[in-house]
């Protein structure tokens, strides 16, 4: 493991895992660290007991905050890489627009997407108690796993680069969606116990590059 200092003067910010609750001298570094607005590399805080992100406004690679005490991002708008929220309180991304990697938020309360406009890989929001995907996510690059969700529509919605789980959800219609490029998983749905000359309707307004699983 490097040290603190080299860690700190990195492109590739990587805060140690293991932060003993008595090592006030690197959390006080950890807090100037975010001090920045913005920060080129990952940042890696994983395990640390941080409630806040301070002025941190985007983070050009990854941003690790699995199991963190976070529960908001703050003023952050942008993540260039993957966002890890898993095991947060995380319940809503406030100003967050968009994440060029993947996002991972299973597990967690989160209950809104805000801001939020695009994901470029992976969006995991399995087994969370969202609703609804709001009115400004337009494309997940990606697969989008919704499965065992209370999702009851897709927002405004248009494309999924991957497949789409719906599994178990009472989701009704698949909204403004245009497009999904993998499968199109609809078992145990709303959807899936419509009658054939519905669900066939809706479904032809989507282009489908995969199977759909009914």
């Amino acid at each position: 493991m490097s040290n603190w200092k080299s860690i700190l003067s990195s492109d590739s910010i990587l805060i140690p895992r293991r932060l003993e609750n008595r090592d006030q001298d690197r959390l006080q570094s950890i807090y100037r660290l975010l001090q920045k607005t913005h920060i080129e590399g990952d940042l890696n805080l994983r395990n640390i007991p941080i409630t806040n992100l301070g002025n941190l406004q985007s983070v050009g690679g990854d941003l690790d905050l699995h199991n963190t005490k976070i529960t908001n991002l703050g003023n952050l708008t942008s993540v260039g890489g993957n966002l890890w929220l898993i095991n947060t309180k995380i319940m809503n991304l406030g100003n967050l627009t968009s994440v060029g990697g993947n996002l991972w938020l299973t597990g967690t309360p989160i209950t809104t997407l805000g801001n939020l406009t695009s994901v470029g890989g992976y969006l995991d929001l399995s087994h969370t108690p969202i609703t609804t995907l709001g009115n400004n996510l337009t494309s997940v690059g990606g697969n989008l796993d919704l499965w065992n969700t209370k999702i009851i529509n897709l927002g405004n919605l248009q494309s999924v680069g991957g497949y789409l789980n719906l599994k178990g959800t009472p989701i009704m219609n698949l909204g403004n969606l245009q497009s999904v490029g993998g499968r199109l998983i609809l078992e145990n749905t709303s959807i899936s116990r419509l009658s054939e000359e519905k669900r066939d309707k809706m479904l032809s307004r989507v282009k489908i590059g995969d199977e759909v699983y009914l």
